[in-house]
């Protein structure tokens, strides 16, 4: 069975958008370890500071590369993690952009939304979608055949 390439992107990013968060939750925790920090005035906090985001984004890591194994095994639930884990991305990376008002947005972090933007995007095309829903990838890898009426 050859997957459609929309699929295959939708997997492929939903992968890098995993290792992306990994990579940024081992970055926090080499920070951490950095002589920089620890000497640095008031490092006690900028510590415990730095440990509270790398507990809240190595879940979130976790979670992304959960939904990629989903999808890449072609199931449903992975397709589901994988859209309400880019959502709820999405929705927290909006929020802390607004949070300080319309007219102090930070142009990084709105580049940073856009991450989790694409790999959603591709998960809800309707070709991506159908494959998820039962008339395609799940059914073809079992053998199932399905033949629709001419139109």
């Amino acid at each position: 069975m050859k997957r459609s390439g929309w699929v295959t992107g939708a997997t492929v990013t939903q992968f890098l958008l995993g290792v992306l968060f990994s990579g940024v939750s081992l970055f926090l925790l080499w920070l951490v370890r950095s002589l920089e920090i620890k000497q640095g005035e008031g490092a006690a906090e900028a510590i415990w500071r730095i440990k509270i985001a790398t507990g809240i984004i190595a879940p979130l890591a976790l979670l992304v590369l959960a939904a990629a194994y989903g999808v890449w095994k072609g199931k449903l639930w992975g397709w589901w993690l994988g859209v309400l884990t880019d959502l709820g991305l999405i929705g927290i990376f909006v929020y802390s952009l607004v949070d300080d008002g319309w007219h102090n947005i930070d142009w990084e972090m709105v580049a940073f939304t856009l991450f989790p933007l694409i790999p959603t995007t591709l998960l809800l095309l309707p070709v991506v979608r159908r494959c998820y829903w039962g008339s395609g990838y799940s059914q073809m890898q079992q053998g199932v055949v399905i033949e629709r009426p001419p139109v």
